[in-house]
């Protein structure tokens, strides 16, 4: 690929009263944009992901944004009262009218994982001509109906975890320690943020040794993670999908991981299965957990890129 085709950048974006940071790449600026929205509340992909993204910018123009209050966009200056869902929702909106602006497009893909798949129902609820299609990664629903199905499981299937299960009790728990134990124990059954751990160790180095982030702004990610949680939290566990957002007025494909019980596979099929779209597909990843965009990313690559040829 030449390189007056390729695209390589990071951009601050000027929204309302912050600086918010994007990195946008992709091998030919002709390809459709795709953006993408990080989890957590606060757990930005920028200072990591272009390792797990070489055969996805074949395919698209990757936009990955550190959220308000998020990594690159963490400041000490951004008001509490500011981190709001509507307000996140609102920074969505902008930040794609900018895209679609800027490289003279008419409409964007939208990737929502975990916490971003929550932004992305709320923003195609408000703004669905802005978007060709929508992929849910590891869709959030309930987040109770969540944590109740993984408690379920972890107490069936792993015998060492179940004691210290029934010792912790069923959720719903009202004390930050509970959430952290079970959370705990999640990734010690290898069901949480990576199935490998292999990949947990190169997230890690990326974001310590990378050009994006490195040592120096690594205070950064984990302040702005800190942050975020504080006040969005409650918005997360407030949220129900299936009371809130019964259809979806774009094509809509959702990937869950085999592995995943941060949020269960079992539970966002029956959000798929119950929500009302264009046209509606499932597709499952048996080697992930919470992030198949990095465990498995050959196979995500091709499952977005077959979608958007189609829908094009």
């Amino acid at each position: 690929m030449s390189e007056n085709t390729s695209i390589s950048f990071m951009k601050k974006l000027r929204i309302e009263n912050t600086k918010q940071m994007l990195m946008i790449n992709g091998n030919d600026k002709a390809n459709p944009l795709l953006l993408f929205l990080h989890g957590g509340p606060g757990t930005s992909q920028i200072g990591f992901i272009r390792s797990y993204q070489k055969e996805l910018e074949q395919h698209f123009t990757v936009v990955n944004w550190d959220q308000r209050g998020s990594g690159l966009s963490y400041t000490q200056q951004i008001p509490q009262s500011s981190m709001t869902i509507s307000q996140i929702i609102k920074d969505t909106i902008q930040v794609t009218e900018w895209l679609l602006d800027y490289f003279s497009k008419t409409k964007v893909y939208l990737a929502g994982h975990s916490w971003g798949s929550l932004l992305a129902l709320h923003v195609l609820q408000e703004r669905p001509d802005l978007f060709h299609a929508y992929y849910g990664i590891s869709q959030v629903t309930n987040t109770q109906l969540e944590e109740k199905t993984a408690y379920d499981s972890l107490r069936k299937t792993n015998r060492f975890l179940s004691v210290a299960l029934g010792l912790l009790g069923p959720p719903p728990w009202n004390k930050k320690i509970q959430h952290f134990i079970f959370r705990v124990c999640i990734e010690l059954s290898r069901g949480g943020f990576t199935h490998h751990r292999r990949h947990i160790l190169t997230v890690l180095y990326q974001l310590l040794a990378g050009n994006e982030y490195g040592i120096k702004n690594i205070s950064r990610f984990i302040r702005g993670q800190r942050f975020s949680a504080k006040y969005l939290t409650d918005d997360l566990f407030r949220f129900d999908a299936f009371n809130s957002v019964s259809s979806i007025k774009v094509p809509s494909f959702f990937i869950s991981g085999r592995h995943d019980l941060i949020v269960p596979a079992e539970t966002s099929k029956q959000y798929y299965q119950f929500v009302d779209a264009p046209e509606k597909r499932w597709h499952y990843f048996k080697n992930s957990a919470h992030t198949p965009h990095i465990e498995e990313p050959s196979l995500f690559a091709n499952t977005l890129s077959k979608h958007a040829v189609y829908h094009l």
